[in-house]
């Protein structure tokens, strides 16, 4: 029997995702070190989240959910990302995952939204795994890294490269890159995820053994890239029409920024009240460090506009329906990890005036620090790829797959 999709009725002026999760923040912000000792964010944190709206954010409204814009999405995961940056991370991935939905067959979305909009899926999209060619399908066996949130997702969807049927005599000779989608009964989480940055985000592997996975499971990752997939037309929404990596990356950015805002308050806070150990001296008057800190505090306002004018750019591409072309794809992409990067480097300004005892455990600003540098070094983060790759088009020449 075919699964129903419930659509709820919409609010009409509704909150944004920042003031609905706004009296949660305290309890996020005292879980912080608990979380990151569990490695894991902890259920009641996961509630909130839901129950804030996010989960049903990015999915588009007629399959359901509130289809929100994108900003209102980034400014949410920015605000939990300045109480706890692991809660944020989380609060970002898992719920980007909804848009990719409308690339999958229609069998895939209502498989998935039988249990209602709210229901969770992880990630691991790097197709690391090869797969196995088999009637109606593949077989795929290994682990699919780095799954952030998988404690909590019902679903998950994979990376993974499948051998080149267009090749019919040596078709293992090349591989396509796919995307699928498996449910929890499907696979294992084996807990590997031991790191010092983002340590509450639980991003463990997932272990596959001998999972067949149908074709209408399946999608290529060029086709949801220019919107050719079997789910192509069947949704009416703005998200339909971004390429899902976009939409994917452009939480990233939003959790670096609100380290660097949690990191300016705790700089701000401490300088008000710290003494020199040595002359006593009183941290408020030291021109260096109020120096910085208002270099600080102009660069995040800049960024601060610069990233809203991108998210605005990727969401208006979509409503327009225009063709994205490769200038303007490769633009938008290298600007993501552009932004996290400056983020980062705005907190290593404060943090080399922090003094010694910043680095303690209690003490957040540490956190900000390491946790804004991982998120800067996800795959997708990776700026200097995608500079090599902006630069190369902008000098005339072609993509490369050596990046």
């Amino acid at each position: 029997m075919t699964a129903q999709i419930r659509s709820l009725p919409k609010a009409g002026a509704r909150e944004s995702l920042s003031d609905r999760i706004r009296p949660h923040l305290p309890a996020f912000a005292k879980r912080a070190a608990a979380t990151e000792a569990a490695r894991t964010v902890p259920a009641e944190s996961i509630e909130a989240i839901v129950e804030a709206g996010f989960m049903r954010a990015l999915l588009p409204a007629p399959l359901g959910g509130d289809e929100r814009d994108l900003w209102d999405f980034c400014e949410g995961v920015r605000t939990v990302s300045k109480a706890c940056p692991s809660t944020g991370w989380v609060a970002g991935v898992l719920n980007v995952h909804p848009a990719a939905l409308c690339h999958f067959d229609r069998s895939v979305q209502q498989e998935m939204l039988a249990t209602g909009p709210d229901t969770i899926s992880c990630s691991s999209g790097s197709p690391a795994m090869k797969a196995k060619l088999a009637d109606g399908g593949i077989v795929v066996s290994g682990r699919g890294r780095f799954s952030s949130g998988c404690d909590h997702a019902e679903w998950a969807m994979v990376g993974v490269k499948v051998p080149d049927t267009s090749d019919a005599a040596y078709p293992e000779r090349r591989f396509r890159d796919f995307l699928f989608m498996a449910h929890r009964s499907e696979y294992v989480i084996d807990d590997t995820w031991y790191t010092a940055g983002l340590r509450g985000t639980g991003s463990k592997d997932l272990v596959f053994d001998k999972l067949f996975v149908p074709f209408r499971r399946m999608e290529r990752l060029d086709a949801i890239m220019f919107n050719y997939s079997h789910g192509a037309g069947t949704v009416d929404s703005w998200l339909s029409r971004v390429p899902f990596p976009l939409v994917f990356q452009v939480f990233m950015p939003a959790v670096a920024l609100g380290c660097a805002d949690g990191m300016v308050q705790e700089f701000t806070k401490r300088q008000q009240t710290r003494k020199n150990v040595m002359t006593g001296a009183q941290g408020i008057l030291n021109p260096a460090h109020y120096m910085r800190l208002a270099e600080s505090t102009h660069e995040l306002e800049a960024l601060s506009v610069y990233y809203r004018h991108l998210v605005e750019q990727i969401q208006r591409h979509g409503e327009q329906g225009t063709r994205l072309t490769e200038e303007n794809f490769l633009s938008m992409q290298t600007k993501i990890p552009f932004l996290t990067r400056r983020a980062a480097h705005l907190i290593d300004r404060l943090m080399e005036a922090a003094g010694a005892s910043s680095m303690a455990d209690f003490n957040p600003m540490q956190r900000y620090w390491r946790d804004a540098h991982t998120a800067g070094l996800h795959v997708a983060s990776d700026y200097d790829v995608s500079l090599q790759q902006h630069g190369r088009f902008l000098v005339g020449l072609g993509p490369t797959p050596d990046l």
